[in-house]
Parts: C-alpha cells; structure tokens; sequence
C-alpha cells in the first residue's frame, strides 16, 4: 500500500502546477514609453542643456520616469517622429519651464533633433533665484 502515500503528494504536485502560472513581461504604453524615453535621455538632457546654458548657472535635469512627460510617438517606413513634452526640473525637483522637443529616428538608429521649443517658464524659489543668470531678460 506503498501507493496511498506517494498518490497525495503526487495530486498536491500536479495541482500546484496547474496553480502557479508563469509570469511574462507584457507590453503596455508606460513601459514603451519608459523605454523610449530612457534611450533618449541623452538628447534630451544634450538639448535642456544647450537651452539653458544661457537662462541658468545650473542646468536642469529631466527624468524619464518623473513626469508630467507627454509623449507622442509616429511610426514610418522609413523613420519613427518622438515629440516629447516634459518638465526640467533643478534641485529637488523645482519645475523651471515647460519644454517640447521633436525627434526623428530612422531606421538605423540615427537620432537628429528636429525642434526645440520652449513653452513656458516657472518662477523659481526665493532661494533658488541665485541660479538665474542676470544677463537673461
């Protein structure tokens, strides 16, 4: 009767597999988005530092996983069109403007900067007004 032993456990296994299910990655907007975004992080941190360079002493960074960040992305045969607009931040995340930029990547990874815009500035801090630089109107 060796069998009465082995036959629960070997129901307890079987029920087991068919509990636990593999988990697998699914693809869903925020992560695409993610990810595009974090590729392009260099660019775009290149491009708000160029922007700045002239507004303020600090430049401004731009996070991939903070927002508000609104993404738009354009697929063509021969080229993907990315507008981006974010906000860069300076310290502990003091928004300092509202910037969009437009890329176009084509279809062997070559990324080239079509626009940059500035939309909107926010009034910094009290005590983070020393970053402003004076020549700037």
């Amino acid at each position: 009767m060796w069998w009465r032993g082995i036959l629960p456990c070997t129901i307890l296994i079987l029920g087991l597999l068919v509990w636990i299910q593999p988990t697998y990655a699914r693809s869903n907007s925020n992560q695409n988005e993610r990810l595009i975004l974090t590729l392009l992080a260099p660019k775009i941190q290149e491009q708000i530092n160029e922007f700045y360079k002239e507004r303020l002493t600090v430049s401004p960074t731009f996070s991939p996983l903070l927002g508000p960040v609104d993404l738009v992305v354009e697929y063509f045969n021969s080229h993907i069109i990315v507008n981006l607009t974010m906000t860069p931040y300076v310290g502990p995340h003091l928004d300092v403007g509202i910037d969009a930029i437009k890329f176009r990547i084509d279809n062997s990874g070559t990324v080239e900067v079509l626009e940059y815009k500035h939309i909107k500035d926010y009034e910094l801090l009290p005590n983070w007004k020393h970053i402003i630089k004076t020549s700037f109107n």
